[in-house]
């Protein structure tokens, strides 16, 4: 399969494995895929190429809301694609990882993993858009300027220089220039990935892998314990403002505009739209929905914003259908839950 079918079929599919609960007189669901969705901006004018990775780490809240933060604005100069949600099953339990620390995978991941195809996809999507640089975020403990064991407030390089890559010119600039507009200073780290005996995990994330595939990578970290998440988004995007003028990226009505009154209200609330037996229920929040035994239920929609779904309570979030008498489901938008509904079987 060529690496533009992979993207098309494989990313955009189910990617989710759908065991089943022995089937007898009870309700089965099928729940829709969660999508490793990405977002392309294209200005008129060239520029560089850059492609923003959020959410590797689910509990990382200042990453992926501030990358999702940039979907919504035009780009005058300069190409971007941005995947605000890598890891959705993490940020939709608000755990570091579902299945695992997807930031050590890169090097390798076997086949029966959940993660697979989201971390081949990641990969297949880098080679594809060939970036001329990955920043993948988080947000991390501590302040580094503080402690040398802090990742949070931080530039992290791999090297100072690998093979034909400065690292920490760019790193250095971000930095300096971040500083001038940050309460909580930014510190850099260089774990020396390759040359030392510190961080030799790093060779498995993805910065590491994107380096020795011939492709520029930094990752910047917030600080976990910044007072709000207001806080931790501006800081991710102070640094990213100025990755953005190393690289020639402009949006419309200029860059400082994406660091002023940002909104992070959650707005309105989805609506869920199933199928039970071949008719449509719109549901709202601790709605009871009572359904006949041996029912089939699907979820047509979501409608409401980027980062809405459904969770069944206490069922594995890899699962995409199975079966069940009773059943409680969060309706979250990410981390945070918006409603919840019962399902029963009568």
């Amino acid at each position: 399969m060529t690496r533009r079918n992979f993207i098309k079929y494989s990313i955009l599919s189910s990617l989710s494995v759908s065991p089943l609960f022995a089937k007898d007189d009870r309700v089965e669901i099928f729940l829709p895929p969660k999508k490793l969705n990405y977002y392309h901006l294209k200005g008129k004018k060239a520029g560089g190429r850059v492609l923003i990775i959020g959410g590797i780490h689910g509990n990382e809240i200042g990453a992926y809301k501030a990358a999702d933060l940039l979907i919504d604005n035009d780009l005058k100069k300069g190409e971007m694609l941005i995947i605000p949600r890598s890891n959705f099953t993490s940020i939709l339990a608000n755990v570091r990882g579902y299945n695992g620390d997807m930031n050590r995978k890169f090097n390798y991941i076997s086949k029966k993993d959940p993660d697979y195809y989201y971390v081949e996809g990641l990969k297949e999507i880098i080679l594809s858009f060939k970036p001329d640089v990955v920043i993948s975020m988080h947000d991390g403990y501590g302040f580094a300027s503080k402690s040398k064991r802090a990742w949070g407030q931080s530039v992290v390089i791999d090297e100072l220089r690998y093979k034909n890559f400065d690292l920490y010119s760019p790193a250095k600039f971000v930095l300096d220039n971040a500083n001038k507009y940050l309460k909580y200073k930014v510190a850099l780290i260089n774990t020396k990935t390759f040359s030392g005996k510190i961080h030799p995990e790093q060779k498995k994330a993805l910065t590491g892998w994107c380096l020795e595939n011939g492709v520029k990578a930094f990752c910047i970290e917030a600080s976990k314990q910044l007072p709000t998440l207001k806080e931790k988004v501006f800081t991710h995007l102070v640094m990213l403002r100025e990755f953005f003028k190393l690289y020639n990226i402009e949006f419309d009505g200029g860059n400082d505009r994406l660091v002023k009154n940002f909104d992070l209200s959650l707005g309105d609330k989805p609506k869920l739209i199933l199928d039970v037996n071949g008719k449509k229920i719109t549901l709202k929040n601790r709605d009871i929905l009572k359904v006949k035994k041996g029912s089939i239920i699907k979820v047509v929609d979501i409608d409401g914003k980027r980062g809405d779904f459904i969770i069944p309570v206490g069922v594995n979030l890899n699962w995409s259908s199975f079966h069940f008498r009773n059943l409680s489901f969060n309706i979250k938008r990410d981390y945070k839950k918006i409603f919840s509904i019962d399902i029963r079987s009568v």
